[in-house]
């Protein structure tokens, strides 16, 4: 299991505020910086920031914790570091409202896994890099976790290994919770457009999307809320270059709008990834 190891930050280089704008007005700050030639992210939740980013950060530092204990999940997260504000004063950074901070997690910065055109890649390519993808979130299921909030952002290379970040919305299997409006539409299954709870196959949904965008070159649009719901309840149709169309019966049942025609599980995906596209 690996483990980061705290630098010694009165000699980091390059500290850079990179946190998105709406979510630095919610009290969200986001840091990196380098240490030995090597990259990290310091993420921090102000306390009198918004509620949910709080609890959200919060649900992300008890995940990490957990992923201490288990074998399973630490081979698909990043290895962090939970500390003080303390660390602020060390390393010479000022935030507003410093004693209002929570706690602190770092972690080393890794490189976009969906971060090049599939194009110029054979069929065979595209197959296995979409099985690591699958064998992350089906380990991550098998933990007994949902992700419930999965962008192509939230996959990533470390130690040439495909790694899941940020569990913000993460939530136990065992355990289903209401849906709040805490999902991005652009990934949202129908399903929750009509306040169901969030499950295996609201994740499938979500990585189906994300999985069609890469092929397809392009990204979904829709206005606001209500044509997204319009988009993924009436409109979706799985639209893929000639040369991808080989994939398009798999992303049809990942991205089915109704769940009893849907995947229902990450093994029959790879199953089909694997038997049904040569």
């Amino acid at each position: 299991m690996s483990k980061l190891i705290l630098p010694d930050f009165k000699h980091i280089e390059g500290l850079t505020l990179t946190t998105k704008p709406n979510s630095l007005r919610y009290g969200r700050r986001l840091y990196s910086f380098q240490y030995q030639k090597k990259m990290y992210w310091l993420k921090m939740q102000l306390q009198q920031g918004h509620p949910s980013y709080l609890k959200g950060f919060q649900r992300e530092l008890a995940f990490y914790q957990q992923c201490l204990t288990s074998e399973l999940l630490s081979k698909i997260t990043l290895p962090s570091k939970s500390t003080s504000k303390a660390l602020l004063s060390e390393i010479g950074l000022e935030v507003e409202h410093e004693q209002s901070l929570a706690q602190i997690l770092l972690l080393p910065e890794a490189m976009p896994y969906f971060a090049f055109s599939p194009q110029s890649c054979s069929v065979q390519v595209i197959q296995h890099h979409l099985l690591h993808v699958l064998d992350a979130l089906d380990a991550l299921h098998k933990a007994g976790w949902l992700h419930a909030d999965l962008k192509h952002e939230h996959f990533v290379k470390y130690d040439a290994q495909l790694k899941l970040i940020d569990f913000e919305q993460v939530q136990s299997i065992g355990q289903p919770v209401q849906t709040e409006m805490n999902a991005t539409p652009r990934y949202m299954a129908p399903e929750l457009f009509h306040g169901e709870v969030k499950t295996i196959q609201t994740d499938i949904y979500a990585l189906g999307i994300i999985f069609y965008e890469w092929l397809a070159g392009r990204q979904l649009s829709a206005e606001n809320y209500t044509d997204w719901a319009y988009l993924h309840c009436q409109r979706l149709n799985v639209e893929l270059p000639d040369k991808f169309l080989v994939f398009k019966p798999l992303l049809s049942k990942m991205l089915a709008k109704h769940k009893a025609a849907r995947f229902d599980n990450i093994y029959a995906i790879k199953h089909a990834l694997v038997t049904e596209i040569a």
